[in-house]
């Protein structure tokens, strides 16, 4: 029963990928096909996985401080799934550590049963000069076998790639599906007068810049198909529209740029008698929303039809329905001021900002209302992984705006930092809709 109830993964799988720099050398799997059920919802428990350090790739070899890090880095990244529990390693019985490891090897599948292990994880690492090598299994101790086996290669600093693309390929050998790590996070950054648009990745401790503060700040950034970019920059006393670097609208105050999925940008704009949300082609506009009021933050539906969007035209902020061509809306929400919508990529749940304080997912007909965060802090800007299962979202559990990841179910031991080192405050997040 246990092997068919772990379809319910599938449903919530969240993790990423590996940048070019690191090299997927070879597949050893004992079995690579997918062991898991997918079609079948599970009964919702998680499921435990022991991951040991890294020992020498040749017995008797030396390892550096990569052997304890790199595990660390992929039990975090599995708890931002929110579907696996890593067992202390305190816990652990087996006492040949390199069972399962040197040919002809097993692991002691009874000592892992003992701990309640339901997935072994065990790895090999050597470290020469500035190359690193790793050589990763997967065990599933239900089973009493192998059901992946990975070796990557690439420079020393890569390893946390090279952990990222282990963790899609065992989300993929578990589920069928692979994960996102290595998808593009982009965010603004810093204090209010200077803030900056920044770029990261699921996976990553560090940020580059796409855009600096010049004569005021850029807010507000979105990535659309193709790695294209949008941001709002005041300028002095204008507000300014960019889009892949540059200004394609300037003057009145020019907010939440969004990509429909065929690469067309939209923004609010505000006028004298109301603030509207407009498309652009080029330096050519049309206007998406007419019923009066302020009317910000479009999100359209994958399949270009639909737009969803944050509107007091009713007298109280929410969120509203309408064709992506423009025409009347429908609110979604009701009972309390909603804002910050963001579609997800499979089309199934918007998420928004219930009473400026918590994430809260709903289905585009109303149905399925679920507040995801509550009791810390405030939490802004939602926005789904490519895949639709994880959510980035800004918080103030910690006391100054940062980013966080959580599954898409909401499960509380998965609302992590994303960069839990990073120093300037981030805020305004979005997830490229592009698989790393």
């Amino acid at each position: 029963m246990r092997r068919s109830a772990l379809g319910f993964l599938a449903l919530f799988l969240g993790l990423l990928a590996l940048a070019p720099s690191a090299r997927a050398q070879s597949d050893f799997s004992d079995d690579p096909s997918v062991i898991l059920d997918i079609n079948r919802l599970g009964a919702g428990r998680k499921y435990n996985i022991a991951i040991n350090d890294l020992l020498p790739l040749a017995a008797g070899g030396q390892v550096d401080r990569n052997a304890a890090l790199l595990p660390d880095r992929l039990a975090k990244n599995l708890a931002m799934t929110g579907l696996f529990n890593s067992l202390d390693q305190r816990a652990f019985l087996e006492l040949d550590r390199r069972a399962g490891l040197d040919e002809g090897s097993q692991p002691d599948f009874s000592s892992w049963t003992k701990i309640g292990a339901d997935f072994l994880v065990k790895g090999a690492m050597s470290a020469s000069g500035s190359r690193l090598s790793l050589e990763m299994r997967l065990f599933d101790v239900g089973l009493g076998r192998q059901i992946l086996g990975k070796r990557y290669s690439g420079p020393v600093k890569d390893g946390r790639k090279m952990i990222n693309q282990f963790t899609n390929d065992v989300l993929e050998a578990i589920t069928g599906l692979p994960g996102v790590f290595g998808s593009q996070i982009i965010f603004a950054s810093g204090p209010p007068a200077t803030k900056s648009i920044m770029l990261t990745e699921l996976g990553s401790d560090e940020a580059s810049q796409v855009a600096g503060h010049r004569r005021g700040p850029s807010t507000q950034p979105t990535i659309g198909p193709g790695d294209r970019k949008a941001w709002v920059h005041r300028n002095n006393k204008t507000w300014e529209l960019v889009v892949d670097g540059r200004v394609v609208s300037s003057g009145d105050a020019h907010l939440s740029p969004a990509f429909k999925p065929d690469g067309t940008v939209a923004a609010a704009v505000s006028g004298p008698q109301s603030t509207d949300i407009y498309a652009f082609s080029g330096r050519n506009r049309t206007r998406l929303t007419s019923a009066g009021g302020i009317n910000v933050s479009p999100t359209f539906s994958p399949d270009g039809t639909s737009m969803a969007y944050a509107s007091d035209q009713g007298g109280v902020v929410t969120i509203y329905v309408a064709p992506a061509g423009g025409g009347p809306g429908r609110p979604l929400v009701s009972g309390g001021k909603a804002t910050d919508p963001a579609w997800s990529s499979t089309g199934e749940y918007i998420a928004f900002v219930s009473r400026e304080t918590d994430v809260c997912i709903i289905r585009p007909d109303g149905t399925g209302l679920r507040q995801l965060t509550g009791g810390q802090g405030v939490n802004q800007r939602p926005s789904f992984s490519p895949d639709g299962r994880m959510i980035v979202f800004s918080s103030t559990r910690h006391g100054k705006p940062q980013l966080f990841v959580m599954a898409a179910n909401g499960d509380i031991q998965s609302q992590q930092p994303l960069m839990p080192e990073y120093g300037p405050p981030q805020e305004q997040p979005y997830w490229s809709p592009v698989m790393p």
